[in-house]
């Protein structure tokens, strides 16, 4: 589960990690009141969305006067924000986060997650820091220094000294990176964390460091233990399609193809998607309706995917072992009795009673299209959207 950065830094003060001075402005808010509340003469106003990239996408303004910053949340609050990292229609600013600027002597990046071929937590830490990390770990890997921490042991001395060697820090500043790095581990360990990333951790102009922005994501399998972090949600932030998916136990990924996919079990749907990309087609969304699937479950698979107005065509693969394939079978046909179908639905059924599924669907509908192996069924299902777009 992501969370916003707001969410992240209250967290980090929570655990006595400084972070600057900041409030949080939502619809419905008085501007007027808020600028009398806050006070200054300039201000950061950050869009509160759950994507990278925001400042290139305009997501973070500078207001240097009360009419600027007026401007500044009326430009931002209630729209939406394309990035790098979100699709075209982009994500909504419901929430905005207003700080005072601080004063940038230099910029220094710090992590934690879990890593999972040593399954240890591990700090990485580089002098690098406002950008993206990936950039630097492959055009300057000696630039970024980690350790692995084991849980027996929790941050140790010789920890942050390793991590600190390359960030040309005084005694005072490594004394609060240690500091950081602490809590930080604390925090990872109390709240399940998979990732907490304070990029850039600032050192001031007064030689203080100071977490300027913040992003965590924490194990959805141990939100039932943490109710105040999994209170944080915003479905806002969600695509429709997959919140509906995860309502019904679906894995569910929206992605920007045509072609949509209904595949049991997680690695035949990743080659399925590979497939269909090889022989030049796009997915138009990853789909794994699980080993132990029923009826009910293919029913609301196809129903997500006929939603999906981008959807021209729609691969069912299963390959029956736990699950049947007549069971498969009678699961696209509850989706047909209370669904118009409106475009081609190309069905590969292997494995347990694929007989009798393939049997099932014969002349049900002439949008069925039989397939007999997988590399057919994947090009019929691309030859079949194009002729729909």
């Amino acid at each position: 589960m992501y969370i916003h950065e707001y969410q992240s830094k209250r967290l980090l003060h929570t655990y006595e990690i400084p972070v600057p001075r900041s409030e949080v402005f939502t619809q419905g808010d008085s501007i007027e009141k808020f600028i009398a509340n806050f006070g200054g003469e300039s201000w950061i106003v950050k869009a509160q969305v759950h994507a990278g990239g925001r400042g290139k996408a305009g997501g973070i303004l500078w207001a240097h006067t009360k009419d600027e910053l007026k401007d500044s949340i009326n430009k931002l609050l209630g729209t939406q924000l394309v990035t790098k990292q979100t699709d075209a229609a982009g994500l909504p600013i419901n929430t905005l986060l207003v700080e005072k600027p601080a004063e940038i002597k230099r910029e220094i990046y710090l992590s934690l997650l879990v890593e999972r071929a040593s399954k240890k937590i591990t700090a990485i830490a580089s002098a690098e820091g406002g950008v993206n990390i990936e950039e630097v770990a492959v055009k300057s890997p000696e630039k970024i220094a980690s350790v692995n921490i084991h849980k027996t042991s929790g941050v140790q001395g010789y920890h942050c000294r390793l991590l600190a060697r390359n960030l040309d820090l005084n005694k005072e500043q490594f004394k609060q990176f240690s500091h950081i790095l602490r809590q930080m581990y604390s925090l990872f360990l109390d709240s399940d964390a998979s990732l907490i990333e304070i990029n850039p951790l600032i050192i001031t102009q007064s030689e203080a460091l100071l977490a300027l922005d913040a992003k965590m994501n924490f194990d959805d399998n141990a939100l039932f233990r943490h109710k105040k972090i999994a209170s944080l949600k915003d479905p806002s932030q969600e695509n429709p399609i997959e919140l509906k998916a995860r309502q019904h136990d679906l894995n569910y990924v929206k992605l920007e193809g045509n072609v949509g996919c209904i595949v049991n079990g997680a690695g035949l749907a990743m080659a399925t998607m590979d497939l269909i990309k090889h022989h030049g087609g796009e997915p138009a969304n990853f789909l794994d309706v699980g080993g132990g699937t029923n009826a009910e479950r293919v029913t609301q698979a196809f129903n997500l995917l006929l939603e999906d107005e981008n959807v021209r065509s729609i691969f069912v693969n299963i390959f029956g072992g736990i699950v049947r394939c007549d069971v498969i079978a009678q699961g696209i046909l509850q989706a047909l009795e209370k669904t118009e179908l409106t475009m081609p639905v190309v069905v590969l059924l292997q494995g347990t009673n694929a007989e009798q599924g393939k049997a099932i669907l014969k002349d049900q509908h002439k949008l069925i299209i039989p397939a007999s192996h997988l590399s057919e069924g994947a090009t019929l299902a691309i030859q079949q959207a194009e002729e729909k777009a």
